[in-house]
């Protein structure tokens, strides 16, 4: 199996949980649809044709990552007042939405096409669409992009700042050691647990909707699984990846 990383590194950063409303909270890493999407951009293809794309060529994708603190912002947008009425009158609202300072990550992709592989390479080196993390305005530099010719499947329980496919909230515990050497006192939480789409279908109207959904679960540099799991080794690098089309 070949692999692909393409290292990131983005001021702010955003990925929207879609069940959020008036409050747009952010999930710790790019999920399995950002990925698509931002090689969809490096590629010049829609989400659609991106996500066939790499559906058609058993792509695999993983990604890890850290930041260096969160925000709120405050966005100002207009809404239908109405929509039983057609033109229905256009009303202001508030929506609150977190973000990510000072992101750095590693998007990976595998597979045994090594064409897909070399195809994906050469778009991120020369992207037809910036690479943004989240909103439009949230661009993303591509500090190092690097092909990886043996990947090596393995199970392991020392992972770190990474998603995973599976509700893993009761299959951790805390890295107490790295606890003890923080300079301040903080909080400690479970993991991240989302159900979140990894298929979509597109109605007549251009409109996409998720119709397949999985739980994955975002792992911190504070939290160590109690049980073994599947990753793929990019050099020293074990990371959990997603076949998209596997579900």
């Amino acid at each position: 199996m070949k692999g692909l990383v393409v290292e990131l590194f983005a001021g702010t950063a955003s990925f929207r949980d879609p069940g959020g409303q008036l409050y747009h909270d952010t999930l710790p890493l790019p999920p399995p649809s950002t990925i698509v999407g931002m090689a969809g951009a490096a590629m010049g293809k829609s989400f659609e044709e991106s996500l066939e794309w790499l559906k058609t060529g058993g792509i695999y994708v993983g990604c890890r990552g850290e930041f260096g603190g969160r925000g709120k912002d405050l966005w100002n947008y207009k809404k239908i007042k109405s929509s039983k009425s057609e033109g229905g009158d256009l009303t202001n609202a508030i929506v609150l939405r977190t973000f990510l300072a000072d992101l750095e990550i590693g998007v990976y992709f595998a597979g045994e096409n090594l064409e897909a592989i070399q195809t994906l390479k050469n778009a991120f080196e020369n992207p037809v669409y910036a690479i943004t993390l989240g909103t439009s305005d949230e661009l993303a530099k591509i500090k190092k992009i690097e092909i990886f010719g043996d990947i090596s499947k393995t199970i392991d329980k020392d992972i770190k700042n990474v998603w995973l496919i599976g509700d893993y909230t009761r299959d951790f515990k805390f890295d107490w050691e790295l606890v003890k050497l923080q300079p301040i006192k903080l909080s400690l939480r479970a993991p991240v647990m989302k159900n979140l789409p990894v298929d979509y279908e597109v109605d007549v109207k251009g409109v996409r909707k998720g119709i397949k959904y999985t739980p994955i679960t975002f792992l911190s540099d504070m939290q160590l699984l109690d049980k073994d799991t599947e990753v793929y080794k990019f050099g020293d690098d074990k990371i959990p990846m997603f076949k998209l089309g596997s579900l």
